[in-house]
């Protein structure tokens, strides 16, 4: 047997045998280690300590031998253990230590066992062991050990306390899948199609307009988290550049819980992200999905200091709604007031609700660009126009803000028409609808009404100062466009055009009274944006007779 020279310090020493079985002249493996810390169980200072751990027959070729005649399944597993001790006492007078041999064989099983693990942990924190995995099998936890040096490995039966510790701050493992636990998958997936059914429909002044945009996918998904998981309250926050931000109310204004959580584990790896207890420290931990396994992983990512929760909220969980690289990227937050809320059902139930919200804004965003946008130009088509202004005259109406309707009227356009031909007409509307689009608001919405007009709605909350202001700036900014376009001889001219507008305000250029206590039903809407209309109508006509590129707003006609 090797040993280290330890001087006066106390350590110990581990002698592990392996042994092949009925084969003549027995092969045995030794490995040495010794530990620089004391072992948990104190021994007199004066003593070194070395243990030797004898294993029971193990072949070393395989991992997961084939079964023998006459072996049963819990032989399959070959384990070391602590077969003896031997305690050496330096006696200041005489150099030659005398040892002091104690067997250990006697032990109860199941306490040598514990004995063994805990000297094999002890030396895994001191770097002289390392662990390479663990795994259970009929219900008991072992550990696989390699010694640095050598490589070879051995297994232990590692003590369930102290697994189970160690698995409760780092990963666990709950069989079966959720999806095969789960009470509530099968009403979950009928409510998703009556929803998505829902925001699909067809309007029905235009057959070939779809009812819905992303504000209400996300209000509904928001409904349909807190509906479905019974849950105390859900929150949208964007991840991303989300466009008309103004518009869409779901989202919450600030930040997520924790957005760096958010941004690098729910938003880039797509992963449910959930805290136990808030008021408890602990670890914020992610659920993935091993169906292959038929189980659910939960995996501690970061260590969790208790604060005191928003609003006497216990638990939350996070999970991604959108695309990375589009322009709808969300984090959806549920939250409850009872710990330890989110079980694996209700995680992978949000994850279904998220990911049925991510497919809705995909399929949103392939449909706008065939039925929400105008082809030649790229801005909105008349169509969605018709359905913005409604909804904007709704929410202005009900939150008492000023908001504009601007007609834009190319001038002359039939004349540029008639001189260099239709394809160089067709060059200047995309050159100046982009110039339009580029130069709002991302809360404004600009449309191609028909021919050669467009229209603009100046979102709430639009003073008429401002509406005049940014109207002007459009003016300018068209009137300065150097345009190259092709003529009908094959070359490229440069030209120019001008735009002359008409605007009407609410509520100053309308009759109907606000009364906000009663809401506005949908014949008011209609009347409000009929007198609208009119208004920028009468107005786009008086800046053309007035010698056109100009604006006229409100009563200025």
């Amino acid at each position: 047997m090797h040993t280290l020279p330890l001087g006066r310090q106390t350590g110990y020493l581990i002698k592990l045998a392996y042994s092949r079985p009925k084969i003549k002249g027995k092969r045995v493996l030794e490995t040495t280690f010794w530990s620089l810390g004391p072992p948990r169980a104190p021994f007199p200072s004066a003593m070194r300590d070395i243990i030797v751990a004898n294993s029971i027959p193990v072949p070393t070729s395989r991992a997961h031998p084939r079964p023998q005649k006459g072996m049963n399944e819990s032989h399959r597993i070959r384990t070391a253990f602590l077969s003896s001790l031997r305690l050496s006492q330096e006696s200041p007078v005489d150099a030659k230590p005398h040892p002091i041999d104690l067997r250990l064989a006697e032990l109860d099983l199941a306490r040598r066992d514990e004995i063994t693990f805990e000297i094999a942990e002890r030396l895994s924190d001191a770097g002289l062991l390392e662990r390479v995995d663990r795994f259970q099998r009929d219900g008991k936890p072992y550990v696989r050990y390699r010694e640095s040096a050598s490589g070879e490995t051995f297994l232990l039966a590692a003590a369930p306390k102290s697994v189970e510790a160690e698995e409760e701050s780092l990963v666990r493992a709950s069989k079966p899948h959720w999806h095969a636990r789960s009470r509530l998958l099968y009403r979950v997936i009928p409510h998703l199609i009556s929803v998505e059914r829902k925001l699909f429909a067809r309007d029905e002044r235009n057959a070939e307009y779809l009812q819905t945009d992303p504000a209400d996918i996300l209000r509904t998904i928001l409904s349909s988290a807190m509906q479905i998981l019974e849950c105390d309250d859900t929150r949208l926050y964007a991840l991303g550049r989300t466009p008309d931000t103004r518009y869409a109310q779901p989202v919450s204004e600030g930040s997520p819980w924790n957005k760096a959580l958010a941004e690098n584990w729910v938003g880039r790896r797509a992963v449910p992200l959930y805290i136990e207890d808030l008021t408890r420290p602990g670890y914020a931990r992610v659920m993935i999905d091993a169906e292959s396994m038929d189980a659910t992983m939960h995996v501690a990512v970061a260590p969790y200091d208790a604060k005191t929760p928003p609003e006497t909220y216990r638990s939350l969980a996070m999970a991604r709604v959108g695309e990375p690289g589009t322009p709808y990227l969300f984090v959806l937050e549920a939250w409850s007031k009872t710990p330890g809320f989110f079980t694996d059902e209700r995680l992978g139930l949000l994850n279904v609700v998220a990911e049925h919200a991510s497919d809705l804004l995909v399929t949103l965003q392939k449909l706008g660009m065939l039925v929400m946008v105008d082809e030649l130009t790229g801005v909105y088509n008349r169509p969605y126009f018709g359905r913005q202004l409604d909804r904007e005259i709704a929410r202005a109406y009900r939150e008492g803000r000023p908001m504009s309707l601007i007609i834009g009227d190319l001038d002359s356009f039939k004349q540029l028409n008639d001189l260099y031909g239709y394809e160089a007409g067709n060059a200047v509307l995309r050159e100046v609808s982009q110039a339009l689009a580029s130069s709002v608001r991302p809360f404004d919405t600009v449309a191609r009404w028909g021919g050669e007009e467009f229209a603009l709605i100046l979102s709430a909350e639009t003073t008429p100062s401002e509406a005049r202001d940014i109207c002007e700036r459009l003016r300018l900014k068209i009137q300065n466009l150097a345009i190259v376009v092709p003529t009908l001889e094959g070359h490229e001219n440069a030209v120019r055009a001008t735009m002359s507008f008409g605007g009407a305000m609410f509520p100053a250029d309308v009759s109907l009274r606000v009364d906000r206590t009663r809401g506005l039903d949908a014949e008011g809407r209609e009347k409000i944006a009929h007198e609208l209309w009119n208004r920028a109508n009468m107005n786009l006509r008086s800046a053309k007779s007035s010698g056109k590129n100009q604006a006229v707003l409100g009563d200025e006609a």
